[in-house]
């Protein structure tokens, strides 16, 4: 009813959540913003595209101390404008005793109307000085109250982003960390001759395999990173699934030997072409099985059906293994996420697989299930792909 907009803008000025058509109340050049931008907190009313007045004002966003982007309000004054002209004119008209009630309603619908703008910029102000904990009261039933739950659940929004990235921070800080120090550790060892050549030559395959696992983790940080941006292009290779899903388990055989597993697959002669990445493909299915035969104990199975429907294929992967507790299922596409924490220090990883998996699943228009019974009950996850982009 009020037109009230409130926006989010990164520290580039860019549109970041709230309202998408910002710009048909004010470019995100406007003085107020670039204020903001620069650390103040400033307020204007102009004339708008058809002659109202709307008031702006702009507080910078901060965290640990930085400025991390803008809060944007835009508030039309058209109705309120409207009611005092309206009494203007009864003033005009001469009556006297009704133009002093006009204008005492006039001051009251202007208060109620702002009123809970006085809040809000308040609100925004707290906001900006890192309190995420800062909310509006809900309790009226009209828009203004319904503005105010936008708000909070706004604010709310904002607060789990922050928390979402400084944890993940943290933990990419924290897995780059392990490998480099073992690195560093190894590597010293050998500068100064510390070592017997037989326990050299082993330093040196674990500081291959320590380089290796830092290359995976900073690829899959870099796509995962493209993913959040929407920079990734789907890929538009025609892709045989049958000849990607033999490959596949062709190069996990000796990993399941090993363990004195079965891998089999199982699938029609002949499978309808998928259009996308290799690449990608390989990463969503190569991740699952490996999960599956790190989690299975000696003498267990990982078996892969390959069903072609009328819109893609379904891939059922199943195993024999540890299986997943069902408080653990929700939690399982989570980044460094890991279901059983114990046996995690005994397998390579760092928790990223599943939650890539989603990801790239979810960006080709597929869907992925993970399902157990239980822990020692095994563990089926279920990918539908698509066989045209979505």
């Amino acid at each position: 009813q009020f037109g009230i907009r409130v926006t989010l803008l990164d520290n580039n000025g860019r549109f970041w959540l709230g309202a998408a058509d910002l710009n048909s109340m004010e470019s995100t050049t406007a003085p107020e913003i670039a204020a903001a931008l620069n650390g103040q907190v400033i307020h204007n009313t102009r004339r708008g595209a058809e002659g109202q007045f709307i008031v702006y004002t702009a507080a910078p966003v901060y965290d640990d101390g930085y400025i991390i982007g803008a809060v944007h309000l835009a508030a039309p004054l058209s109705e309120a404008q409207a009611l005092v002209q309206q009494r203007w004119s009864v003033l005009v008209g001469g009556v006297i005793l009704l133009a002093i009630v006009a204008i005492g309603v006039s001051l009251w619908l202007s208060a109620s109307l702002i009123r809970p703008l006085t809040q809000l910029r308040l609100s925004a102000l707290q906001i900006a000085e890192g309190n995420f904990s800062q909310r509006l009261p809900e309790t009226r039933q009209d828009e203004i109250g319904q503005l105010a739950g936008a708000f909070n659940h706004m604010a709310a929004q904002v607060d789990a982003m922050l928390e979402e990235q400084r944890a993940f921070a943290g933990n990419a800080s924290h897995e780059l960390r392990t490998p480099l120090t073992a690195i560093r550790l190894r590597s010293e060892a050998l500068r100064d001759g510390l070592v017997d050549a037989e326990t050299a030559r082993q330093y040196i395959i674990e500081i291959d395999d320590e380089v290796s696992r830092l290359s995976n983790l900073t690829q899959d940080l870099t796509l995962l990173s493209r993913l959040d941006s929407g920079n990734l292009q789907p890929g538009q290779e025609s892709v045989n699934m049958l000849r990607l899903a033999q490959r596949l388990v062709d190069e996990c055989q000796p990993q399941a030997a090993e363990k004195q597993l079965s891998i089999t697959l199982n699938a029609p002669a002949i499978l309808p072409e998928v259009q996308a990445s290799l690449s990608h493909l390989h990463i969503v299915f190569r991740n699952v099985l490996n999960n599956a035969i790190k989690y299975t104990p000696p003498g267990g199975s990982v078996s892969w059906q390959i069903t072609p429907t009328d819109t893609g294929l379904l891939n059922v992967i199943i195993d024999t293994g540890q299986g997943i507790a069902a408080e653990d299922i929700g939690h399982l596409f989570e980044r460094f996420y890991r279901a059983d924490k114990a046996h995690s220090r005994e397998v390579a990883g760092v928790g990223l697989g599943l939650s890539l998996v989603k990801m790239i699943v979810d960006f080709y228009g597929g869907e992925i299930v993970v399902k157990s019974a239980g822990i020692g009950q095994g563990t089926a996850v279920t990918i539908t792909w698509p066989i045209a982009l979505q």
